[in-house]
């Protein structure tokens, strides 16, 4: 379950759609608000899209002005759209491969608080990685339909590797959108987790692992060291936002 960055989409769509673009510390933010119909010329979904772009030197040196970055555009996005139900985490991917487990790296240290129903006063978190359909013999979109249908949450927070055609954004990216993703576009049962499907709001944090090059996808060589950067400032970019 692969979703392209909207960075890929055509450099007319920044020219239409592109509400601000900032740098922080060599840590550039872009906001994209992107109408359907507009959406469809362009092959992405319409919504709201938010790209953090880095480069070597600050993630190697500088992360935890990328992790300033990202809690600050995820802070805003979450009081968007949290109103103080459950927040369902779902950690999209294949914990067995590298370039596929990002989703399922991050929810390994989030904090989950669902289960404590006699303290009142902190935030309702939920965890769910539902793995691939390979693994569990079980469509990954029933198990999250399953798990929507119990807890009922507030909001959905996806989070998954995402694909990129542009070699800069490899590893170097992060995309956070209120659009959700359509599941394994090599499948003919293609499911698409958004609003439209669940009636709440439905967020997508996406951190491209993979390039795609003609008809293969090919992964850095540092992919192992530059996830565990990412995976450990987005978790705690995360938990300090949701318990904050």
């Amino acid at each position: 379950m692969k979703h392209n960055l909207i960075l890929d989409a055509s450099v007319g769509l920044e020219k239409e759609k592109l509400v601000y673009k900032k740098k922080e510390k060599n840590v550039l933010v872009k906001h994209f608000a992107v109408q359907d119909s507009v959406g469809k010329r362009y092959h992405v979904s319409g919504g709201d899209y938010f790209t953090i772009t880095f480069d070597d030197k600050v993630l190697y040196e500088n992360s935890e002005a990328i992790s300033r970055v990202f809690t600050k555009t995820f802070k805003a996005f979450l009081k968007k759209y949290h109103k103080g139900g459950t927040i369902l985490f779902v950690g999209l991917g294949n914990s067995s491969i590298l370039g596929d487990s990002f989703g399922c790296r991050v929810l390994e240290n989030l904090i989950a608080t669902n289960q404590y129903n006699d303290f009142l006063t902190i935030p309702k978190v939920a965890l769910f990685t539902p793995e691939t359909t390979h693994k569990t013999g079980i469509s990954s979109f029933r198990l999250i339909e399953m798990v929507v249908g119990y807890l009922k949450p507030d909001v959905i927070i996806l989070v998954d590797s995402f694909v990129t055609n542009n070699i800069t954004y490899l590893n170097r990216s992060l995309e956070i959108n209120d659009c959700g993703i359509i599941f394994a576009d090599q499948l003919r049962s293609n499911k698409v987790i958004d609003r439209k499907t669940f009636h709440i709001p439905v967020l997508s944090i996406g951190f491209p692992t993979l390039l795609k090059w003609h008809k293969s996808y090919m992964n850095n060589v540092s992919l192992e060291k530059d996830m565990e950067i990412i995976v450990n400032l987005v978790a705690r970019a995360i938990n300090k936002t949701v318990m904050s």
